[in-house]
């Protein structure tokens, strides 16, 4: 065991040294408007979650292990332990892959559900839940840039949300928890132990995808807890030059200076991006463009001979899926995206659960719409995409990136927007459950407790929708869900 002494802190020594020490009204007025649309968009997405198979089958395993607890599964009156909670809140977050993107990957629904678990446990306010969001999003945000950031991680193979979505928990709950800079960076280092998440579900479409922000969440909390019992992480979690996250996630190559880079001046919750698609963000760029050109020229499926789409390597292998059988392989499935798109000029939640690959006027659109790969195209340069229409004419899209696309720092969705899209994933709860949330989202600054957002979160879904839905995505004995 290596006894050597540093000189310098590590750098998850000065993010702990740093966010240990942030208040509320340390806090610029936007980055709280930003947050709080974060916290309302992850929530309203997390309640339209529990309707989904895997949400529920989660719930179930979680609810055989235990026997309740004092924290709220969202959309039910059940509750578990914390960490349960978290696992079980967290795989709604991300059931349907329509929540927010940035920080470790996708940074609500790893953040906010252990969070909140969290601060239902020790009795947190709204302004303590707003500095912990933030906390999480900066950190996780700050250390995947540490190894060269979310594109470089993909490519390796890893899913971002499950590896580093566990400092972004870990980071909220030491906030909620009110851990000093030694303790956090404890919880840091144990989060790091933690961390796992690998892009394997995308050969068959496995749940895990669903579940890493959870696991993420569970872990984060548990790393906190821990942390504040006593047990030590190492300090020098990235930088150690053997079983280090650089040496062991990044190949031996770390970039410390971009984790600290203008620590105290940008919060990274701009970074995240909200989703205005409900499919993989990967594709959403390349939606932005299609739907701009239907806008311009009112373009019909009828007027389309063929669409090739060219794209790099991760994006092939990230959105082609084939055949188009479940929620989620519509999800990863660009051709399918601009299927609907073209056919419906919406690309909504209900555009894909339950998918409408089935219908004669979606299966044609998709037929003629093939990718090819180049190599030279990286996943942040965009697809390029070419029309050739009936009419003889070639028309050529260059998408640009992703993460640029509506929704992002960039492009941004306002306020106004964010609430209609909580407002229609809310449908199956009703009108008066849907302003209950906005409402006590939009006063967590001055919410001494949260109860008003525990209460708005216990609001389950009206009995209609629950039949429907279960009786629209049943499972076949295969355990796919249609």
């Amino acid at each position: 065991m290596s006894t050597e002494s540093h000189s310098e802190p590590s750098i998850t020594e000065v993010l702990s040294e740093y966010w240990a020490g942030i208040t509320y009204d340390d806090l610029p007025r936007d980055v709280i408007s930003a947050m709080k649309d974060h916290i309302l968009d992850t929530l309203a997405v997390a309640m339209a979650g529990i309707l989904s198979e895997e949400s529920r089958r989660v719930r179930n395993a979680l609810s055989g292990m235990s026997n309740g607890g004092p924290c709220l599964i969202w959309g039910t009156r059940g509750r578990l332990n914390p960490a349960h909670a978290a696992l079980a809140n967290g795989t709604s977050a991300h059931a349907r892959d329509f929540d927010d993107g940035g920080g470790p990957g996708h940074a609500g629904s790893a953040t906010l559900p252990a969070a909140i678990a969290a601060a239902e446990l020790v009795g947190a306010s709204g302004k303590d839940l707003i500095v912990a969001a933030c906390a999480g999003y900066d950190v996780s945000y700050r250390l995947l840039q540490g190894i060269g950031g979310f594109a470089a991680h993909t490519d390796r193979g890893w899913h971002s949300t499950g590896t580093f979505g566990t400092f972004a928990a870990a980071a909220a709950c030491a906030k909620i928890l009110r851990l000093d800079a030694a303790t956090f960076a404890n919880a840091l280092g144990i989060a790091g132990s933690f961390t796992g998440g690998v892009w394997a579900f995308i050969e068959d479409g496995a749940w895990t995808k669903r579940v890493h922000p959870g696991k993420a969440g569970e872990s984060g909390i548990d790393a906190a807890f821990l942390a504040r019992a006593g047990i030590t992480g190492p300090h020098r979690l990235f930088e150690a030059p053997w079983g280090g996250i650089f040496a062991t996630y990044g190949d031996g190559r770390g970039f410390p200076e971009r984790v600290t880079a203008r620590l105290g001046e940008t919060f990274n919750v701009s970074t995240s991006y909200l989703k205005p698609y409900a499919c993989c963000r990967g594709s959403h760029s390349a939606v932005d463009a299609v739907l701009k050109l239907i806008a311009e020229r009112d373009l019909q499926p009828s007027d389309v001979l063929s669409i090739t789409v060219t794209a790099g390597e991760t994006a092939i292998n990230m959105l082609n899926v084939d055949p188009i059988e479940t929620v989620f392989d519509a999800q990863f499935s660009l051709p399918y995206a601009i299927s609907v798109a073209l056919e419906n000029r919406s690309v909504g939640l209900e555009q894909f659960d339950p998918p409408r690959i089935s219908e004669p006027r979606i299966q044609e659109i998709f037929a003629k719409i093939s990718m090819v790969l180049d190599s030279s195209i990286q996943l942040e340069d965009g697809p390029r995409l070419d029309f050739d229409l009936k009419s003889g004419e070639k028309i050529t899209l260059l998408a640009g990136n992703p993460t640029d696309a509506k929704g992002s720092e960039k492009n941004p969705m306002t306020h106004g927007e964010v609430v209609a899209k909580a407002q229609a994933v809310l449908r199956p709860y009703g009108n008066e459950a849907a302003a209950q949330l906005i409402e006590a989202v939009e006063n967590l600054d001055s919410a001494s407790t949260l109860d008003k957002l525990i209460n708005a979160l216990s609001a389950t879904p009206l009995p209609i929708w629950s039949v429907t839905h279960y009786d629209n995505n049943y499972l076949d004995r295969a355990g796919r869900t249609h």
